[in-house]
């Protein structure tokens, strides 16, 4: 049927127009109004968040049990403080590497993060020399960025996919070497290898990506 009043088409099904609310030609007042096709009901997916619930309370309950026989035993050596930093680092692992759906340049950029800094709790409780700061973070992060340069170049389009978060493991490169000029670290040649082996990546990069990876950098940093 059609519109007098706006000329649109309209299901005969309809008592008046669904656009101008008014009567359509040769369509009884008995007529039916159904303003929307029928569909057929789609139930909604169910959260599965029961297995993020239960590995936050084994997290807490593992976390406290430690502390409590810590605190009832030997309160000479606290060692459910070197306990807590690897059980929450246990769940980032599961909860953001394994179940999570994320991208995976940010999952091995949040696993260099959480990894550094379980390192850096458990070197600052057990006192003596720097070495998270002085030789495990420097070589993580070369670690990390060799593996997502490794990526970009097996996948077709992979330096336009991973380029963000290849930039941001680069300006990363040169946290070590900030951790030394701070007083944190006192070796020297491991932050210096992180920083040049960071330039040196930025630089391989540019030169050997694509133009599309290219115009990808100059809109992320905005210039």
């Amino acid at each position: 049927m059609r519109c007098d009043s706006c000329g649109v088409s309209v299901d005969p099904a309809h008592a008046v127009c669904p656009l101008c609310r008014r009567n359509t030609a040769g369509i009884g007042k008995a007529a039916g109004n159904r303003w929307y096709p029928s569909y057929p009901a789609v139930p909604a997916p169910r959260e599965s968040g029961a297995l993020a619930r239960s590995l936050i309370f084994a997290i807490v309950a593992v976390i406290s049990i430690t502390l409590i026989i810590n605190v009832l035993g030997n309160r000479d050596v606290w060692w459910s403080l070197f306990v807590a930093p690897c059980v929450l680092y246990g769940w980032l692992l599961i909860r953001h590497t394994w179940m999570s759906k994320s991208h995976l340049g940010a999952k091995i950029v949040v696993q260099w993060l959480g990894l550094s800094g379980m390192l850096l709790w458990i070197n600052a409780l057990s006192g003596g020399s720097s070495w998270s700061t002085g030789y495990v973070i420097p070589f993580l992060v070369m670690a990390a960025t060799l593996l997502m340069t490794l990526i970009c170049l097996a996948k077709p389009r992979g330096w336009r996919e991973f380029a963000g978060y290849l930039l941001l493991l680069v300006i990363l490169g040169f946290t070590p070497l900030l951790f030394f000029l701070l007083g944190l670290s006192n070796v020297l040649w491991p932050s210096v290898s992180a920083a040049m082996y960071a330039l040196l990546t930025f630089g391989g990069m540019w030169l050997l990506a694509d133009k599309g990876f290219r115009k990808e950098v100059k809109r992320r940093l905005h210039y």
